[in-house]
């Protein structure tokens, strides 16, 4: 596998998950997030299993489904 697939992603997502939990930690440090609420805490909860969903697909799609074949045939 070349590194020219790889990195987009680490790129992309890596710094990505870095601007995201300084956002996360920003909202919480400043009262706007309130972690005791439940609607709260769902929304980190929902931010980040949507953030790893996605970066699954795209490794999916990026590492796995190239290599599928049709009818057996390479």
């Amino acid at each position: 596998m070349e590194l020219a697939r790889v990195w987009p992603i680490v790129c992309q997502y890596g710094i990505g998950a870095v601007l995201g939990a300084i956002g996360i930690w920003c909202g919480i440090r400043s009262g706007y997030v309130d972690l005791s609420d439940r609607k709260d805490r769902r929304l980190i909860w929902t931010l980040v299993g949507g953030f790893l969903l996605l970066l699954a697909a795209v490794c999916v799609f990026t590492f796995w489904a190239p290599f599928w074949v049709r009818g057996g045939e390479r």
